[in-house]
Formats: C-alpha cells, structure tokens, sequence
C-alpha cells in the first residue's frame, strides 16, 4: 500500500490543489467556502485526475498535472477580475464583448487573497509535487487495476456528459422561468457551480443553445391581451413632441448633489457652490420631473436597449445574437410607423462598440448611428487616440444640428463616454481639475486614492454638466424647446474601482444589514416642453419604465406585455429584474431567489413579500414571451403586418 500510495500520489494531490485553488476563487467572489452544485466541476476534475493514471512515469503525470493548475490558476484569476471590474459571473455571450472590453480597459484589478493563497499552492505543487514519488508511476497497478481505472474513466465520463445535457436542457427550457428563477436556489456569484464549473457549464450552453419557440400564434396572443392608454396620470402630455434621450454613462445623483446622509463621502461644500460648479445640471433637476427612487443594476446596452425597446431577453446580447431581427415596437420603429418621425442616435464611442453600427439601423430601426469616427470627420476631436475619453460637450457641439433638426420632428438619442471609468487623470479634464482647485474641493491626496477617484469622477461630471448646457441652449435658441420632451437617465452606478461604495459608505460584503439597493439609485430626470418646475416622484422606479413612460407622455398607447416596465406616471410600480447580474430588487427587498433574501427594509413585511412574488412571477412569463420572441424573429411577414395594424388600431 506505502510503495502504492509513493507511485501514484501526483495525481490525488493535484486533485487537492485544484480543489482548493477553485474554493478560493468562489470565497473571495462570493464570501462562501461552499460550491452548491459542484456536479459539472468535480466530475471535469475526475476526468482529469484518472487521466494521469494512464501516464506511465510520475514526471509525465507532475508536468501534466502542473500545466493544468496552472491553467486553472489564469481562468480563475481571469473571471475573478471581470467579477470585480463589472460584478458580474461569466456567460458564454461575453465572449463577443472580448473586443468591447479591452478597447475601454485602463487597469486590472488583481485580487491578492486568490493570488497570494493560489499562487502559494501552485508553486509548492511545481516545486515540490514530485519529491517522495518515484519515477514509474504505472508499474505498481496491475492489469485489473487498470481494467478498473478504466471502467471509472469511462463511468465518470458518461457522468460528466449527462450532466452537461441536463444544464443545457435546463438552460434552453423557457417553459418556467418562474420555476427556475424564483423557486430553485440561487446563491448568486460564483457559489452556485465554481468559476470552472460555470465556465464549462457556459461554453456547453454556448455550443447547444436553443430557444424553443413553440406555437407562435400563442405568443401573438398573449401579446395583444392588454393595452396600456389613457388610464395613466400625464398620458398625451407631450402629444406631438420631439423627443431627446440621453443615457449619461456612469452619473449618479452625488456628482452634483450633496447629502451628506446618503453620500457621506460626497461633497461636503455648499449647495451654493455646486450650484455654481454645476449650473446646467442644477438648472435641468429645478425645473423637472424628477425620479428620485429611480435604480438601475445593468450594463450600459442593456440599459441603452431597456430605454429604447423596453425589454431585453435572458442569455444572449442582443446587440450581437440578435442584430438582424426586426424589433418592431421600439421606440424608433413605432414613432415612424405612427407618425412619420425619424430618429437617430449619437455616442462619441467608437463605431462598432457593442456593435452598434450594426444593430441600432437594423434591428432597432435608427435612421441613422454616428459615432465618434464620423464626429471626427465633422471636426470633433478624437481623444481615444490619446487614450482619453472624447469630450460629451464637444459631441453635442459637432453635431446638434443632426440631433435637433428645425425642419422635422425628429426622436434623438444620446449615449455619452466621457464619464466612463477607469477614474484617472485625463489631460482633456484639466480645466476642471483646476476650477475644483479654485473651489478648494476636492484636492489630490497623497494617501486615499478614493478620494481621489471621486476627483476625478467630479471633473468628468462637469464635462457633463458643460454638455447639458449646450444642448439646452441650442433648443432654445432654436424654439424647439418648448415641444420637446427630453430624458437623461444614468445607466448604471459608479461600480468602477467601487467609487458608488466609497461615496455612499456602503460594503454589504462586510455589513449584510446595509442597504444594497441605495448602490444602485441613479439620476432619472425628464423634462417635458418649457417646464418651469420640479415635480418629485419618490415612488420606485427602474430602467425598464423609462420608454412605457416615454409612450404615455407621448400618448401612444401601447401593447403592455412587451414591455418589462410602468409609466413612472402610473400607480403601478415595477419590480427590477437585473438580466446582467440575475437579481430581482425594489428599495424595499433584494434577492437572487426566493429563498435567498439578501436584504428587506423594515416596511417589507409579508404582504410585501408576497406581492413581490407575484410581479416576479409576472415579469418572469413575459421574459419567457420576450425569449421566444427574439428566438423566432417574430415581427416578419403576417406577424409584422398584424402588429402594425393592431397599433395603428388602438393609436387613430
């Protein structure tokens, strides 16, 4: 048994090591030692130990061995960053956004825990794996024993097989996502199967993804069950209106507001001086419909493609998988289908970031994408040849005349880039780096780099703020002003190099008690023709409702199973499903799952809960629709020609 164990310990201890290499990984993404389903991961990990039996000399089986911990060594670090940059686990359709991320990537966050305690494991296996074994490894198993080991290979591999056609098929099941969603656990993170357990969970789905699209006719029917009109507080408010869209990247309500009590890192000067910091900000909140319990927890093109289509189904990007469809009820598309109206859209990113150049003329139905490669032919600088960020008022400048023509009605949107993270010193910032220095806010620290961060993030909101105005003014010195309805909304939080967490005071790793859904509230603001007033709305509201709100105040009516949202008008209050993080929020109450609450407020009682349940379960059969819809294209043919008439029916 001793010269048994001496011959062949190699490839149990490299078992050990991964184990405890990928455990690590789990705990420093999910603050858990536990994997729940480790099914997929350890039987992909028994295929590989029992593959070193076959390796005649330990020599063989230490190199093996050590190339594949190295291996899972990089993939574990690798998810680890992207979990940290972006907080969000791996899937198979991030693999199109390789190109996305590393044209806007300024730094790697390296986790210490996992390479200090991992990379320890690692090279004592490299340095020290082979001391007590002897050189012939194979000589010790006998005939039967290799008949056996054998049996277990091939055993162990119909296992892992069976496992991976029972993920997919549950994956491709669309029948109940309320099933699978709300009822069946969801740890969140990397708990539920391991970073390598997800990674080949996903590239299986990958290769055998497939809707099932079922009887298309039952999907036109429950589409068309229920119209959304008059019914609404501010329907037709804006009848006959221009509309502007501006998805700001990044803007939170602390880059230009103090509160001390929400932003207790925040600024600490007064109003007066923001004021003046930040005028045309400041001028926009006054004299708008302000959302101030308005969240978002998305990507920038989910929450672009939420604003614009109002849904957005489970798996797949749609600006990839799905930028060929016909998304007949956008808002471009039902503007032109209804009145005639032209839209078209402008970033000062480049041409085909998330492939938008593709999808939003063809998919979308934009006359028209202009990104920062044409503005520069119309003399806008180009600073990502700097490694800068382009300048959001120097877009607007170059090309308000496309985006608020005086000759048409026309829908326009917006999506800016100069408050996208990484936060650091830009040289095209710098005029407002020194009027934060003649303010006395905000100077450069020596040892705390948030604050340093939030420097920098200030400076870039003032670029904003200079964007803003220019827009404005030109609406006005056009007269377009006073019928136009305009919507500037943040995408997302400040997740980048965790300055939300910093400013807010909030780390719900360390204190579960914290308010994580404070993380998420962002700035919605719209503004309808010559407003002169602030009008607050405190009730919840999220990135889905801003285009049922968009429909209202323009007084379509609209088909509501298509949209995951609520006019922020109505009474009805929405629950937010996060497709890029798979978590369901309102203020009140964040959970992955039904049975994994991670935090409720006081005033979420039962009935709160349970009312919770049922928007869920409502939410999560229109998603199941929404799958299928994309899936099978529906708006072709007799299908397109019906829905057109059907909104031409209800909007006379």
């Amino acid at each position: 048994m001793k010269r048994l164990i001496k011959n062949n310990y190699i490839p149990i201890l490299f078992a050990f090591v991964a184990v405890c290499m990928e455990l690590t990984a789990v705990y420093v993404t999910s603050g858990r030692l536990l994997i729940r389903r480790p099914w997929l991961y350890l039987s992909m990990l028994a295929i590989l130990t029992l593959l070193q039996y076959f390796l005649r000399t330990n020599r063989a089986r230490h190199i093996c061995a050590s190339i594949l911990l190295s291996v899972f060594f990089v993939c574990d670090l690798v998810f680890i960053v992207i979990y940290e940059m972006t907080g969000t686990i791996f899937d198979f359709s991030m693999l199109k956004l390789r190109g996305d991320a590393m044209a806007i990537l300024e730094s790697v966050p390296i986790n210490f825990t996992y390479t200090a305690i991992s990379g320890i494991l690692l090279s004592a296996f490299i340095v020290f794996g082979r001391t007590f074994a002897s050189e012939d490894g194979n000589a010790a198993f006998s005939r039967f024993a290799k008949r056996v080991l054998t049996l277990c290979l091939a055993l162990v591999l119909v296992l892992h097989l069976s496992l991976s056609y029972l993920t997919v098929a549950e994956a491709n099941d669309n029948s109940d996502l309320a099933e699978t969603k709300l009822y069946e656990p969801q740890e969140g993170g990397y708990a539920d199967k391991g970073i390598l357990g997800n990674l080949v969970s996903e590239l299986y789905q990958g290769a055998f993804d497939e809707v099932d699209i079922g009887n298309t006719e039952e999907i036109e029917q429950f589409l068309y069950q229920s119209v959304t009109g008059e019914e609404i507080p501010m329907f037709g408010a804006a009848e006959g209106y221009n509309v502007v869209t501006v998805l700001a990247e990044s803007f939170e309500w602390f880059s230009f507001l103090r509160d001390e009590a929400r932003y207790p890192n925040g600024y600490h000067a007064d109003e007066a001086v923001l004021r003046e910091l930040y005028p045309n900000l400041y001028a926009f909140y006054d004299t708008s419909y302000v959302m101030t319990n308005f969240h978002s927890r998305e990507k920038t093109d989910i929450s672009e493609n939420l604003s614009i289509i109002g849904n957005y189904p489970l798996d797949y990007y749609l600006n990839y998988d799905y930028s060929e469809n016909n998304i007949a009820y956008s808002l471009p598309n039902v503007m032109r289908l209804l009145y005639g109206v032209e839209s078209n859209s402008f970033h000062n990113g480049t041409n085909s970031f998330y492939n938008r150049d593709e999808y939003l003329p063809n998919a979308v139905g934009f006359s028209s994408f202009v990104a920062s490669d044409e503005m520069e032919a119309l003399g806008m600088t180009n600073y990502f040849d700097l490694g800068e960020r382009n300048l959001d008022s120097e877009m607007i400048e170059t090309c308000k005349e496309q985006m608020f023509p005086t000759d048409r009605r026309f829908n326009t949107y917006i999506t800016t880039i100069t408050m996208h993270g990484q936060y650091a010193h830009r040289d095209n910032l710098q005029e407002y780096y020194d009027l934060l220095d003649a303010y006395g806010l905000l100077s450069l620290q020596e040892d705390d780099e948030n604050a340093n961060t939030f420097r920098y993030y200030a400076a870039a909101a003032m670029e904003l703020d200079r964007a803003v105005g220019v827009m404005m003014d030109y609406l006005e010195e056009t007269g377009l002003l006073d019928h136009t309805l305009i919507v500037i909304f943040g995408d997302h939080n400040v997740y980048y190099q965790s300055l939300s967490n910093y400013v807010k005071n909030i780390y719900p790793k360390s204190d579960p008690s914290a308010d994580i859904t404070e993380l998420y509230r962002v700035p919605l603001m719209i503004k309808v023709g010559a407003q002169s007033e602030q009008v607050v709305i405190d009730k919840f509201t999220c990135t889905a409702d801003i285009l049922p709100t968009i429909l209202s105040l323009l007084g379509i009516r609209y088909y509501d199973n298509l949209y995951y949202g609520n006019s922020a008008f109505s009474e009805k209050e929405s629950l937010l499903y996060s497709r890029a993080y798979d978590v369901f929020f309102t203020d009140q109450i964040y959970f992955t799952s039904l049975d994994h609450i991670v935090w409720t407020s006081p005033q979420a009682d039962e009935s709160y809960q349970a009312e919770m349940e049922q928007r869920a379960v409502t939410l999560m059969e229109k998603i199941s629709y929404v799958n299928r819809i994309f899936a099978a294209d529906l708006f072709r043919g007799d299908a397109l020609t019906r829905f057109e008439e059907n909104m031409r029916s209800i909007n006379p």
